[in-house]
């Protein structure tokens, strides 16, 4: 939830399904100041070209003086005028038939900046250098039958806004399923330099929505997240940054009218979904965010309001300053079991309030990225995924990242246990540093002493059949509770536990 300092560009649609999202090149000022530079010269050079044609038309025979002059005036005009093309035409433009590339591409595209999504038959996350610890760079690879030839166009994932690379890899995923996607997207982990540090940039929020089902309901009209500094209920909310976008929903970090940090998500029903299923999400979404506004949790992030507003529905959470667990093992590796265990009892501890509530809350998407680690060490859960089950009704998505999804909530049938199996998948992450494998029950290596006590449990919260896991989170408290109290009495003094 850390934000970051630089201002996220926009993304213009003047023209009905067409987007574009701008190429900004680490370049861009140097050909700034030779734009300018050639604006200084380019009266000479007009000039120049001007009396060539008068030593032409009088019939006087070429010297060298001549020839020479003719060829600076060329060059300078040749090149004043392609610099300003390539500052002109410098957006990307996606749509449903394809992608344009800007004319700074224009050689490596082999002279064909419109590309079909039929041609579209390999995507790259690669290194240009053997040094780097991430890719650097996004190789899309064309295949077109009149060519008869692979056309390779790499992007260096800096000359594109965080952002935006993302609706470039959704309108991929959306249009070019048929592309081969190399790593695929669940294991592509980015690292972005800023001002506070690097910034880790996965895809996993919302490869989710890109199932079979989805791609048949898609509509062609992409959803475009709020850009920073756009306003809602008349200024009351500012946004200050994208901190997740998946689907037809996303999650800002924003500010309200007196400079109180707030988190507002955003969920929007396709246009294409029928009216009887509209109907249902919306009911749905205002019963589930009245309800949620109840809840009262030290762990538990509140749900402070809900508005719609252009037809899209909007929640406001609270702020919680600290790092998802995602983010932290990402940047400090495997925990060890004793801190995996606080917090598992602290987890823990929420679902069971969640549980109890009448009607019992079921979570549906408790991972890692959705449970922040504040500074005093306290586990704060932080999204509901209200907003993803109200998508998810209109466009018959399944909600949760998959990794964390038993097989009943795969078939659209969660229950309280559904939670206790996301809960042992995370606790897996916590531990390995690695994401389960779907649909497996989660154990770590043998070997060492936490293997013995957890991977019992871990087995039980990710048994495939409900009936073979902790049949409620109270009795899952209990067994966490247990270990601990044990091992607390393992490390007094024998004299003391004499």
């Amino acid at each position: 939830m850390q934000k970051d300092d630089a201002q996220l560009p926009s993304v213009s649609t003047q023209d009905e399904g067409v987007f574009r999202i701008t190429h900004k090149s680490v370049h861009a000022g140097s050909s700034t100041f030779a734009l300018k530079c050639l604006w200084v010269l380019l009266p000479f050079a007009f000039f120049a070209l001007f009396c060539c044609f008068c030593e032409i038309y009088s019939g006087r025979p070429f010297s060298l003086l001549l020839l020479s002059a003719w060829a600076f005036s060329l060059f300078f005009i040749g090149s004043f005028l392609s610099l300003l093309l390539c500052k002109w035409k410098r957006e990307f433009e996606l749509s449903q038939w394809g992608i344009a590339f800007p004319l700074i591409y224009f050689g490596a595209a082999s002279y064909r900046l419109r590309r079909p999504w039929s041609d579209l038959t390999r995507v790259d996350f690669s290194r240009s250098k053997a040094e780097l610890t991430s890719a650097d760079q996004l190789v899309l690879s064309f295949d077109s039958s009149a060519a008869k030839k692979t056309t390779q166009i790499h992007i260096k994932l800096t000359d594109i806004d965080q952002l935006d690379l993302k609706k470039l890899i959704y309108a991929i995923a959306n249009n070019a399923s048929h592309a081969e996607i190399q790593p695929p997207l669940n294991e592509v982990a980015l690292e972005f330099p800023t001002i506070n540090g690097i910034k880790h940039l996965n895809f996993q929020n919302f490869t989710g929505l890109w199932d079979e089902e989805f791609s048949t309901r898609y509509s062609p009209t992409l959803f475009v997240p709020l850009s920073p500094g756009e306003e809602l209920r008349g200024g009351a909310i500012k946004i200050s940054e994208l901190v997740a976008c998946g689907g037809s929903a996303a999650i800002y970090a924003a500010k309200d009218r007196v400079g109180t940090q707030i988190i507002v998500k955003e969920a929007v029903i396709p246009k294409n979904a029928n009216e009887e299923l509209k109907a249902k999400a919306i009911e749905l979404f205002n019963r589930e965010a009245h309800f949620l506004s109840k809840l009262d949790h030290p762990h538990i992030a509140k749900v402070l309001d809900h508005f719609v507003e252009n037809e899209h529905h909007y929640e406001i959470i609270e702020y919680i300053d600290g790092l998802d667990l995602r983010r932290f093992v990402k940047e400090r590796g495997a925990q060890p079991d004793d801190f995996v265990l606080n917090w598992a009892e602290q987890i823990c501890e929420i679902l069971v309030y969640l549980h109890s509530q009448n009607p019992p809350v079921i979570h549906r998407d408790l991972t890692p990225d959705n449970l922040v680690l504040r500074l005093d060490g306290q586990v704060v859960l932080i999204d509901f995924g209200a907003a993803n089950a109200f998508v998810g009704i209109a466009t018959g998505t399944m909600v949760g990242k998959q990794s964390y999804m038993p097989p009943e909530q795969l078939r659209g049938k969660a229950v309280p246990q559904s939670d206790t199996y996301s809960l042992g998948g995370t606790l897996y992450f916590l531990l390995t540093g690695r994401d389960p494998v779907p649909l497996e029950v989660s154990q770590i290596k043998e070997g060492d002493k936490a293997t013995k006590e957890l991977n019992p449990i871990l087995a039980k919260c990710t048994a495939h059949e409900i009936s073979d896991r902790y049949q409620s989170s109270v009795e899952l408290l209990q067994e966490i509770r247990r270990i601990r109290q044990e091992r607390m009495i393992e490390e007094l003094p024998t004299s003391v536990r004499l």
